[in-house]
């Protein structure tokens, strides 16, 4: 029984052949020496009792190779790195303000109505309907169940439900 050939003795032969058919391909074709001119004669078979005139003699030549136009390029080389292309982005209308402040207690004696409101740093601010709270807020109004607040750049409303104390 014969042994099977080690797979990476194959991977060298088949290499090996492979690089010695390429290198004699290209001798072949680097060759740029002219056609050699063949003269062609046609060889007919003559009818009996008839004359043949002898057949023209057509030359032949053999194509040459043509000129390529296409750049070389590398076919060994590393492959050029592949650039990924990030989805185009949807331009959204303005964003949302956000609303940081915390509702502590409020005081409605008549016409004197004031909330107590803690900002992200926890600093207690009193603010009265109409007064700016914060950096961009503006309390526009008060009632015993809920705080109405406007962003001032925007105009935006954010309404704070408090509910009452029993």
């Amino acid at each position: 029984m014969k042994a099977a050939m080690n797979p990476i003795k194959r991977r060298r032969l088949l290499l090996a052949a492979g690089l010695l058919l390429t290198l004699w391909a290209t001798w072949q074709v680097s060759q740029d020496a002219p056609a050699p001119q063949v003269a062609v004669q046609a060889t007919a078979r003559r009818a009996p009792g008839k004359p043949t005139a002898p057949a023209p003699v057509l030359p032949l030549q053999w194509p040459t190779r043509a000129e390529s136009t296409l750049p070389i390029t590398d076919l060994f080389g590393a492959p050029a790195p592949v650039v990924a292309v990030a989805p185009p982005v949807v331009a959204a209308g303005p964003a949302q303000p956000v609303f940081k402040l915390k509702y502590i207690g409020h005081l409605i004696a008549g016409d004197n109505s004031h909330a107590f409101l803690a900002d992200e740093k926890d600093q207690v601010s009193i603010a009265k309907v109409g007064q700016a709270v914060g950096d961009d807020w503006q309390l526009a109004a008060m009632t015993d169940q809920q705080l109405v607040f406007r962003h001032t750049p925007t105009g935006q409303e954010h309404t704070l439900q408090i509910g009452t104390v029993p």
